[in-house]
């Protein structure tokens, strides 16, 4: 009786064991490397889930590539240092970056289109007596290790730039006055200023757009991203998660004949950027604008590392 017993659980077993097995072949799972330390993009909750933009955007992603494959997808999220992000990537760790990420030339990575907005600005101490950009020559500033924030900072004449690895550290030792400003992203600036401690500039040091980021290579990921970015962007939700979060949509084409009518999300950088867009289309041997890239793309080429495409 209990050799039967016995099989019959080894049964049940196997049959529960086939069952998830089944499960988890009809789910595709998209890894992400996320740095939950940059709210209002991503940062831990007291539960210790990770929230924002970012989190809500991918649950977005979640069910458009279901739809469109007719698979159901999961992106998990994998937290780890923003500056561990690409080497994860190269790696084979992940799948892809979804933390912020703004264009910088320097990280040998696969780029998505673009689908947030946003600039670089200081942040200082609410009794500080800096009032505009020009003060920040030769004071002490502090930015994220590896973000483009800490390149921002280092325009900056003079400036003494330190590097810290966790937007709260920063935000913490410019609380304990040991720098005189902090450079971080917009959102993350407006996050901050709520708590009355501190305060923001108005002027930017940097305008640019947020991107997903794949290893370099895998393009057949970085198209399925473009192909959520799109819809998203052309979604309900989109509108929704810009206002709750105080996010700024990206910047749109303002002549939409070169797209059928439609908006063209990724052709027209803010201000400092368009060096980036002439750049990216002459090494695609892009022909977009009746040929001018063509006859731009040897200057552009020339200037290339001049750009200032920067962000997190």
């Amino acid at each position: 009786m209990k050799k039967i017993i016995k099989l019959g659980m080894v049964a049940l077993t196997a049959l529960t064991m086939a069952g998830c097995s089944s499960e988890s072949e009809d789910v595709k799972t998209i890894t992400v490397g996320i740095s939950p330390d940059y709210a209002p993009y991503e940062s831990e909750n007291k539960k210790g889930d990770i929230v924002g933009f970012d989190p809500d955007m991918m649950k977005c992603f979640e069910e458009y590539l279901s739809d469109e494959e007719g698979v159901t997808y999961k992106l998990e999220m994998k937290k780890m240092d923003f500056d561990n992000i690409i080497t994860q990537l190269q790696g084979d760790q992940i799948d892809v970056g979804i933390s912020g990420f703004t264009y910088d030339s320097k990280r040998k990575v696969e780029w998505s289109d673009p689908y947030l907005g946003s600039s670089q600005v200081a942040v200082i101490p609410k009794d500080s007596d800096i009032a505009s950009t020009a003060d920040l020559e030769g004071k002490s500033l502090v930015a994220q290790t590896g973000a483009t924030g800490e390149a921002a900072a280092k325009e900056v004449k003079d400036a003494k730039v330190t590097g810290l690895k966790n937007v709260q550290d920063i935000m913490n030792a410019l609380s304990a006055n040991q720098y005189d400003a902090a450079i971080v992203d917009l959102g993350v600036a407006k996050n901050y200023v709520k708590s009355d401690e501190f305060k923001m500039l108005d002027e930017s040091l940097m305008d640019e757009q947020n991107y997903i980021i794949a290893k370099k290579g895998n393009t057949d990921m970085i198209e399925k991203m473009n192909t959520c970015i799109k819809k998203f962007l052309a979604s309900d939700d989109y509108a929704k998660l810009c206002k709750k979060y105080d996010c700024n949509g990206v910047q749109r084409e303002h002549n939409k004949k070169l797209n059928n009518g439609l908006p063209i999300l990724h052709k027209v950088p803010p201000k400092r950027d368009y060096g980036r867009y002439f750049c990216i289309m002459a090494e695609k041997g892009g022909t977009s604008h009746g040929g001018l890239t063509e006859k731009l793309s040897p200057f552009f080429h020339a200037k290339k590392q001049e750009v200032n495409a920067y962000g997190r």
